[in-house]
């Protein structure tokens, strides 16, 4: 009896897009409720493309929950359209009494204040379709909890109230605004407060990357980097 090769079957991953795949369990594909507040964010997120990003948000929104039972502001730096902080609104069920500050030029990322490397890439004057009358208007729903702080984060993290801090998401992409913020943030930082930064691990930000993880080598907490291209770091107590 000749027994054939069977030909290869096409691998189905539980997840494949946004730089990963997996076939490991996605929490999100039996979160119906999740699945539909995504949907109608990604919708609006970036003018041009719907972006599957659904492990990235997962992750960001429960460390957000996380982040509910430890005393402070939350704050997040690179608002862009405001997907992240809808999500995190929409998910998180912050208190009345929380705020949850937004810092963004809300008009790209400015020219100055850039590497060699990021300059080369052009990285200013991305992510400019946004307005603060966008950002504004998306997340009106939840009242006086969201507080957006338009301008360079050089000229507005020390006069802003954003701390102390339980939570931040910081997702600035470039290497200078990025430690900038996170000098700001850590200082203000609750104990078990936590930062989730977006690209850490991503192609393109390494000068983003050896600046963070310089920052952090001399401090206790360990920076976790994980397989979405975030990072994540809980302070210590």
């Amino acid at each position: 009896m000749l027994v054939r090769n069977a030909l290869p079957q096409p691998r189905v991953w539980a997840y494949d897009a946004d730089g990963m795949a997996t076939n490991h369990f996605s929490p999100f594909t039996a979160d119906p409720q999740f699945t539909a507040l995504y949907d109608e964010m990604a919708a609006r997120w970036f003018a041009d493309e719907v972006v599957d990003a659904r492990w990235r948000m997962w992750l960001l929104t429960r460390w957000a929950r996380h982040a509910r039972s430890v005393p402070g502001a939350f704050a997040e730096f690179g608002t862009y359209r405001g997907g992240c902080a809808w999500m995190v609104l929409s998910t998180a069920e912050l208190g009345p009494e929380r705020r949850f500050y937004l810092f963004d030029t809300f008009a790209g990322i400015p020219h100055e204040n850039l590497t060699e490397a990021e300059r080369a890439s052009e990285f200013g004057g991305r992510l400019a379709d946004t307005s603060v009358e966008y950002v504004a208007q998306l997340l009106a729903p939840w009242g006086d909890i969201p507080q957006l702080v338009p301008g360079d984060v050089f000229a507005t993290t020390e006069s802003a109230p954003a701390g102390p801090l339980a939570f931040a998401h910081i997702d600035l992409n470039a290497a200078a605004p990025t430690e900038h913020v996170l000098r700001h943030v850590y200082d203000r930082l609750s104990p078990g407060g936590v930062i989730v930064f977006d690209d850490y691990g991503w192609t393109g930000y390494e000068d983003q990357r050896a600046r963070i993880d310089a920052f952090v080598a001399s401090r206790p907490e360990e920076l976790v980097a994980l397989p979405t291209g975030q990072a994540v770091l809980l302070r210590s107590p």
